[in-house]
């Protein structure tokens, strides 16, 4: 009986704490959704990436770990001090009669080891300075191909609404032309099936919509918040760059590619890790100058009728171990770096190579199809639309307008968004890091 009373007991207890608890997560308030999502301009997304991005926040915690090695190498070594109790008298152990000595040690590094120890971390410091701007560059990069991305399906998503909502039109059109006796059921039905098709693209646009929101969202680290983002800014002018003029568009100069080969964010960062390698070099090949420990003792000895004092000196003999391994791999770890950096710098040359010949490409591609190809597909499908809804043009005509409509539409925004990642990357390609301090 008792073991059913403590069964009702603890069935009332859950039953009076879960609708607390219901309502006390009704009360709670949501998180709120960042209200510049829905309006989110490129300089705004790029302040959230600053704060949000998981890639960032790494490195700088990578930073964090790079500024506390200097105040671990800024340390002299610890004194010892050492306490002990011995007999000096052989067969009387009395504690009275042991000898109480107390000693005190203190290592002096020679060889400049805490300069150098220091010069590394510094060095190291900076690296991951550069390496945390180098990761940042990057990031914007990432960052403006998404966000572009995001911009052209919303144009996209746009366009196949708009193009679905003209076969609506144009069924309605077709609709009561059949009626009128003037078109047959077959070309009636042949419109339908070809605004099904219309309304399955508009779909499939709002899919790639929602795919862009979601990168995006990952670049910016607010992945709950995906389906709020919109794009408020525009892709950047294809005329930016005057294509008019007569000399190559958005040219290199030697002096251009010279200054991103020495202060770019990636080689800045392998040329300081190149410094913090060649300061580890000296410091592999200080600890061949040997280090003086000196002690100091006291000892109360009653065998010796009072107190007695002493003084020491202790200094390695490198017998066994004269660190050559030690600079051997230091060595070897410069050697690398300087490969390193050889490999950086041709990465650099490549990537502002590559990035001025994707630019060029897209600004000539973006502009024949906005200047030349557009204008004449709206013109065609004007045409044909109006002259089929008169009975002047067939289906056959009207479907191949649309859809050669609807094709360049979506490829001047893909040339579009292509120009504009293109040159996001090209800039990139050229950013330049002050040198650290």
């Amino acid at each position: 009986m008792a073991s059913v009373r403590w069964g009702r007991l603890g069935v009332a207890l859950i039953a009076s704490i879960v609708p607390a608890i219901a309502v006390a997560q009704a009360a709670a308030p949501a998180r709120p959704v960042p209200a510049l999502l829905g309006n989110l301009s490129l300089n705004a997304a790029r302040a959230l990436m600053t704060d949000g991005n998981r890639t960032i926040r790494v490195a700088r915690r990578a930073l964090d770990v790079a500024a506390s090695e200097i105040r671990r190498a800024d340390v002299a070594p610890n004194p010892t001090l050492t306490a002990s109790v011995s007999n000096s008298l052989a067969g009387h152990y009395h504690p009275a009669d042991s000898d109480r000595i107390l000693r005190l040690e203190q290592t002096f590094e020679r060889g400049d080891k805490r300069p150098l120890r220091i010069a590394t971390a510094k060095a190291s410091r900076v690296a991951a300075a550069f390496e945390l701007a180098e990761v940042t560059r990057v990031q914007r990069i990432s960052l403006a191909q998404a966000y572009f991305d995001l911009i052209g399906a919303q144009r996209g998503e746009a366009i196949a609404r708009e193009n679905a909502a003209a076969y609506d039109r144009l069924v309605d059109a077709a609709e009561r032309r059949r009626r009128a006796g003037d078109l047959a059921e077959v070309d009636v039905a042949r419109l339908r099936v070809e605004g099904s098709r219309a309304a399955n693209d508009a779909r499939a646009a709002a899919a790639a919509l929602q795919q862009a929101q979601v990168a995006l969202a990952a670049v910016l680290g607010v992945e709950e918040h995906a389906t709020a983002i919109r794009a408020s800014d525009d892709f950047p002018a294809l005329d930016a760059n005057d294509p008019a003029r007569s000399q190559p568009r958005l040219p290199t100069r030697p002096e251009s590619i010279a200054e991103a080969l020495e202060r770019r964010a990636d080689v800045a960062a392998a040329r300081a890790r190149v410094e913090a390698l060649a300061r580890a070099v000296e410091l592999a090949a200080s600890q061949r100058t040997r280090d003086v420990t000196l002690g100091v003792q006291a000892e109360r000895a009653p065998s010796y009728g009072g107190n007695v004092f002493g003084l020491s000196a202790t200094i390695p003999l490198f017998v066994n171990n004269d660190y050559s391994g030690d600079v051997a791999r230091a060595q070897a770890d410069l050697e690398q770096a300087n490969d390193e950096l050889a490999r950086v710098r041709g990465i650099v040359r490549a990537d502002i190579a590559r990035a001025t010949v994707q630019l060029e490409d897209a600004l000539d591609r973006g502009l024949r199809l906005a200047r030349v190809a557009l204008p004449q597909a709206q013109q065609a499908a004007n045409a044909i639309e109006f002259a089929f809804t008169r009975g002047a043009a067939t289906l056959t005509d009207l479907f191949d307008a649309r859809r050669q409509l609807a094709a360049v539409r979506m490829d001047a925004v893909s040339a579009h968004a292509d120009f504009a990642k293109a040159l996001a990357a090209w800039t990139e390609a050229l950013a330049l890091e002050e040198p650290a301090p």
